[in-house]
């Protein structure tokens, strides 16, 4: 058995920043592309590529941290995490930095209207958790006059004063890389 070390300690500190930081920017891009009206793919082919082009020389600087000369493993950990990462740079550059000049509001149809049933968690005891008590999330699936479309989630007060097939109006802007960013729904 060998003994704990300081270098050990360290590695294993890094690595869980890292699992943080890639979980953060996942969830932070998720969050991101509920607000951007484009197909969910095309960032994600984006920021592959550019993780797949970064990842060509980057792989060499995972191998003090997983301890592996294998380019294959130290490749995959790059592309695992700066996927993440280039994904939310490409949604919040977009986001952050939508011009105020392209602002307009656009009437869109709501197609459908729909909700789903999720359940609080619940503790029972200290390490053991069970279903709690149900709870509704509210949803619209919008059609715009592109043909494009895109389910948003609104409030209780927003889907029970809107019905299917009518229109309402959202604030759109035209995102940084000219991705279209909703404001309000």
């Amino acid at each position: 058995m060998s003994k704990f070390s300081a270098k050990n300690f360290s590695r294993a500190m890094i690595a869980g920043i890292l699992i943080f930081l890639g979980i953060a920017t996942y969830g932070g891009a998720m969050y991101l592309h509920d607000k951007t009206i484009v197909t969910w793919w095309i960032p994600a082919a984006i920021s592959f590529l550019l993780a797949g082009i970064s990842g060509l020389t980057m792989w060499r600087l995972w191998r003090r941290l997983t301890d592996s000369k294998s380019f294959v493993f130290n490749y995959i950990c790059h592309l695992a995490l700066s996927c993440g990462i280039f994904l939310f740079a490409i949604y919040f550059f977009n986001y952050t930095y939508a011009k105020e000049s392209t602002t307009h509001t656009e009437n869109v149809l709501v197609d459908k209207k729909f909700t789903k049933i999720r359940h609080h968690r619940q503790r029972v005891s200290r390490r053991s958790y069970r279903q709690g008590n149900p709870y509704k999330v509210y949803y619209f699936d919008l059609k715009f006059e592109n043909g494009k479309e895109k389910t948003v989630s609104v409030s209780s007060s927003r889907y029970n004063r809107t019905r299917s097939g009518s229109s309402i109006p959202l604030t759109i802007k035209t995102g940084l890389f000219g991705l279209p960013v909703v404001y309000g729904v």
